[in-house]
């Protein structure tokens, strides 16, 4: 006597193998970052803000997870040396550039600016900017939920380096003082 085959050994095979690719894919644990782009710069405002044109608008964007020196603010004695740097650099790296916007958490500030991580190709210019020594890893407003380990190692190779902020012991220590204002909070968004 033959033994009869079951017609449902493929269909049950071929539904475990979608759902495992369905967990390799879809894994809930890994935060899906929100991209949109490119989006052709209009200004580079400062060192850690820029001006896009998005939907025929311009939109201002803060970067997400660095605060640079200051260079512009309204009270000249808040303005830097090294905010001008900072300056300099955003300009140089990003002026007439089409960037990436990777959102986290919540998309404006209270002044209404978008907030992204900037993307230049595949760099997170974010990150280049805490490599270059020109801001320390910002968590006033929780850790990057995708690219804290990046941002970490970013501030410790520059501070091992002395690049840019934390080319001085006074200002090694201001920074230092203000990260622990900051505190290690968790993402908020």
């Amino acid at each position: 006597m033959r033994k009869r085959r079951s017609r449902s050994a493929p269909w049950v095979l071929l539904a475990v193998l979608i759902v495992v690719v369905a967990a390799i894919v879809f894994r809930p644990d890994e935060p899906q970052a929100a991209r949109e782009g490119p989006y052709q710069i209009v200004r580079v405002v400062d060192g850690d803000t820029i001006v896009i044109m998005r939907e025929g608008t311009q939109e201002r964007v803060r970067f997400l997870r660095v605060n640079t020196p200051e260079s512009v603010h309204p009270d000249a004695k808040q303005n830097t040396p090294m905010g001008k740097v900072a300056s300099d650099f955003t300009k140089r790296e990003l002026s007439n550039e089409k960037v990436i916007l990777e959102f986290e958490g919540e998309q404006r500030d209270r002044y209404g600016r978008l907030l992204a991580y900037i993307f230049v190709e595949d760099e997170n210019f974010c990150v280049t900017l805490v490599e270059e020594g020109l801001s320390p890893y910002y968590t006033a407003y929780g850790l990057s939920e995708k690219y804290d380990a990046e941002f970490r190692k970013a501030e410790r190779d520059a501070r091992n380096a002395h690049l840019g902020i934390w080319s001085t012991p006074e200002s090694t220590q201001k920074y230092l003082r203000l990260k622990s204002k900051w505190g290690q909070r968790r993402s908020v968004g």
